[in-house]
């Protein structure tokens, strides 16, 4: 549990006790809540009224609200209190993909990709939505359930694909998660292939066991601009291929779409699959590989 002091102010006429905080973003902090009344349990994301403007609150809130998927974590409401705003949604009970990819157990491929076909179909819709979530990574990748199910939370920095360009003054830090950027969001811009670029970092890491780029934020943005990505010839070919095509460096190159990236992952996912059974009549040679190997050139 948190210390008192690390515990926001909270007027007493909110309904809810404040617990553990168990996420933190560029705007606030996120704490387990427990409603007084009822025992409800659910997760306060708490918002510094001084910090964060009320433009962009009320940009965040309103992709909250337009965006219901049952891969998307689900906005309940709003309370305020004399010197925060709080976004109050679901609980993801299983912690973050972060918390589980720092366990000392590696995930099965299987599974790993089952997740990434589940955060991309949320991508697929909020990118039909005409936005951008632009901070996609493990940490904002929760998971609720038994068996658990991944949701995509923190909105706090997306954007209208409408707009080609971020906050003017911006700064990489203060735009995103360096180690998970597509090289354009140095510039400002973003496009839906650049979470799509994001989604090859966490899957990268999630086959391999570390980042494909790592050092000072300044060491990795440059490694996103210019160092091209190396994969262990250990990785599967279809997830190596997957991985190239989702990372390059210039958007035009990746994936369009969250679908089309979609339907790759699922044939990974299925050859993965059939290999592990020993029921698989592919090769890593076969023509379907090759094919993708070529779409991903």
């Amino acid at each position: 549990m948190l210390l008192p002091s690390t515990i926001p102010t909270v007027s007493s006429e909110l309904p809810y006790k404040l617990g553990e905080m168990v996420g933190q973003g560029r705007y606030g902090q996120v704490f387990v809540a427990t409603h007084k009344a009822t025992g409800e349990v659910v997760a306060l994301k708490s918002l510094d009224c001084q910090r964060l403007s009320t433009r962009l609150f009320l940009q965040e809130l309103d992709f909250l609200v337009r965006l219901r998927h049952p891969h998307i974590v689900s906005w309940l409401g709003v309370l305020g209190s004399e010197n925060c705003r709080y976004v109050m949604m679901d609980y993801c009970d299983g912690g973050s993909l972060r918390t589980m990819m720092e366990q000392d157990t590696i995930l099965p491929l299987d599974l790993s990709l089952r997740w990434i076909e589940e955060i991309l179909l949320a991508l697929d819709y909020i990118h039909e939505h005409d936005v951008v979530h632009c901070d996609i990574k493990p940490d904002n990748i929760l998971l609720s359930g038994q068996p658990a199910i991944p949701q995509l939370a923190d909105f706090g920095i997306s954007k209208p694909i409408v707009k080609r360009f971020g906050d003017k003054g911006g700064t990489p830090s203060s735009t995103g998660s360096p180690a998970y950027m597509a090289p354009e969001r140095y510039y400002g811009h973003y496009y839906p292939a650049s979470d799509l670029y994001a989604i090859g970092v966490i899957l990268f890491e999630l086959v391999v066991g570390s980042r494909p780029f790592v050092g000072t934020p300044k060491q990795i943005q440059l490694a996103h601009l210019n160092q091209p990505v190396a994969i262990p010839q250990s990785v599967p070919f279809l997830i190596r291929s997957l991985i190239l095509k989702a990372m390059q460096k210039m958007h035009q190159n990746r994936y369009q779409s969250a679908k089309e990236m979609l339907q790759v992952v699922q044939t990974a996912r299925i050859v993965a699959e059939l290999e592990l059974t020993g029921n698989g009549c592919q090769s890593v040679n076969s023509p379907q590989q090759e094919s993708l190997q070529i779409a991903s050139e």
